[in-house]
């Protein structure tokens, strides 16, 4: 499935109450541009209402804005992530730089990305996280001491921001073995990170007083130099803490920047003994933002549409309670000590990682742009399609969402990711995308996993969470209701990446009793 675009730019469509219903989209298959940082309509659109045989091309605003060739076909996807790896666009160069710098793993290319991604590569293999589970269990426990107190103040608060706390202590324990302090204290870290993010315009916004604000820049270059700065100490600190501590220490406990550190020297011939090399700082502290950056957009996101999904499921909740209650036991004061002790343990969640992985197959937080090649057109159909010249877009919501792929697509249904191939419900191959596939497939996935399963296994059993929009709107006076998209008031939003609407606020209770 193709369909050519000129713009970047969405337009809400909205029916005669407020709410973005798929029908209404139906009705054009080109959105055109106009500006909202709403993304979903035009998703929805690309998902329900295109057929294989539909392309349309705009050009109009060429040499403006490149045209994009949209990708609805998990076949056609591979063959530019796959077979070919098409290079990054550069328009998510120089989205991205301001933020996580220009040396980092999403956009680097040729030998210099292969590199790089090797040498980071050791520190995010799954053997290796897992002798760091230890410190992830520690980080969430203070989550859900935090989600105690919101408990006994029956307070409504923002889901998504406890939760990017939770992903940024962790991403400090995992990478630095270092506490960032982001679930108490706070620190220059984080507050410069998410300035830089708040001055970042939206893709789709025309308004040029916001898209060309001169201060951007300015504000740009103090919060990276705040970060970088912070980040610098870090490493040195982190290095001499290494060089003490470096006998004694055992490999399989290393964080992530060691393993990383060790690779780049034998890879270089340096020695141990000298500083911390210049080249492998600015690199590592540009990875760290790009770490930072991918815990706080996506991985926060993924735990409030756990929450979402399984809050409207309920059977699907006992079940996934059930399934840790033959793991851990019923006594969940003990679980977590059990995790520490046996981390292979979250391997045995066949269920857990089903509701994950529909989890991420109804929201799935990102997708990547490509560049075209004149000599890599895509083969669909019997027909040929030129990349030259085209923003290349496989959008993984849509695929997501394809009926043709996924029976009742819309629908949660957790054992398609159970069921043996042969079943209707068994996933196609190439379909489930939230991570990408082929060689730029996402380096932090499997600590994704991990930490979002340790999140389940610690709270879901303990806590009662459930959405508090119309408490929300209570708070502030206003009537959202109708502000929908198929129904849905936690509709995902583009800031960076997909977001739920409103940070999710949320209400929590203690469980009344345990399964």
């Amino acid at each position: 499935m193709f369909v050519h675009f000129s713009l970047v730019g969405l337009r809400q469509k909205f029916d005669g109450a407020g709410a973005v219903s798929r029908e209404s989209l139906q009705q054009s298959s080109f959105v055109s541009s106009t500006a909202s940082a709403l993304t979903i309509p035009l998703l929805y659109t690309l998902a329900a209402g295109l057929h294989s045989d539909c392309i349309q091309r705009n050009q109009s605003l060429k040499p403006i804005a490149d045209p994009m060739l949209i990708l609805l076909d998990p076949a056609a996807a591979n063959q530019i992530t796959v077979q070919n790896s098409l290079p990054k666009h550069a328009n998510t160069q120089a989205y991205v730089h301001p933020l996580i710098g220009e040396k980092n793993l999403v956009t680097l290319e040729g030998r210099e990305w292969k590199m790089w991604r090797g040498i980071f590569n050791p520190g995010f293999a799954s053997g290796h996280l897992m002798s760091l589970v230890g410190d992830m269990v520690s980080d969430t426990l203070r989550f859900t001491q935090i989600l105690s107190n919101y408990a006994a103040e029956r307070d409504v608060f923002e889901l998504e921001e406890a939760a990017t706390r939770l992903t940024v202590d962790i991403i400090g324990s995992v990478v630095l073995d270092m506490s960032l302090q982001a679930q108490s204290s706070g620190n220059q870290l984080l507050k410069a990170f998410r300035d830089q993010l708040e001055w970042m315009p939206l893709s789709n916004d025309m308004n040029p007083f916001r898209r060309y604000n001169p201060m951007r820049a300015i504000v740009y270059r103090r919060n990276t130099r705040i970060m970088n700065r912070y980040l610098d100490r870090l490493l040195e600190q982190r290095f001499a803490d290494r060089r003490q501590n470096e006998k004694a220490a055992s490999k399989r406990s290393k964080p992530i920047i060691d393993l990383a550190l060790d690779t780049y020297l034998e890879e270089t011939g340096q020695s141990r003994d000298s500083a911390l090399p210049r080249q492998f700082k600015q690199s590592a502290i540009d990875q760290f933002k790009t770490f930072l950056f991918a815990g706080h957009d996506t991985t926060s996101s993924t735990i409030c549409y756990i929450i979402h999904l399984l809050s409207k499921h309920p059977r699907a909740l006992d079940r996934i309670c059930q399934e840790h209650n033959e793991v851990y036991g019923s006594d969940t004061s003990k679980t977590a000590e059990k995790i520490t002790n046996d981390p292979h343990s979250l391997n045995r969640l066949p269920y857990t990682m089903a509701v994950l992985k529909e989890v991420l197959r109804l929201y799935p937080p990102v997708s990547s742009v490509r560049r075209g090649d004149p000599n890599i057109p895509i083969h669909f159909e019997g027909r040929q399609y030129p990349t030259d010249g085209y923003m290349v877009w496989p959008v993984a919501y849509s695929m997501h969402h394809r009926p043709e792929l996924w029976p009742n697509a819309e629908e949660f249904i957790p054992e398609r990711f159970l069921v043996k191939e042969g079943d209707p419900l068994f996933p196609p191959k190439g379909a489930w995308r939230p991570f990408e596939y082929g060689p730029r497939n996402c380096i932090g996935q499997e600590l994704a996993y991990i930490e979002l399963k340790i999140f389940m296994v610690l709270t879901l059993r303990e806590f009662d969470i459930r959405p508090a929009y119309e408490e929300r709107d209570q708070l502030d006076g206003t009537n959202r209701s109708a502000l929908t998209v198929n129904g849905d008031r936690a509709y995902q939003i583009l800031v960076a990446t997909a977001k739920p609407a409103l940070g999710y606020p949320a209400k929590v209770s203690r469980r009344k009793r345990q399964l």
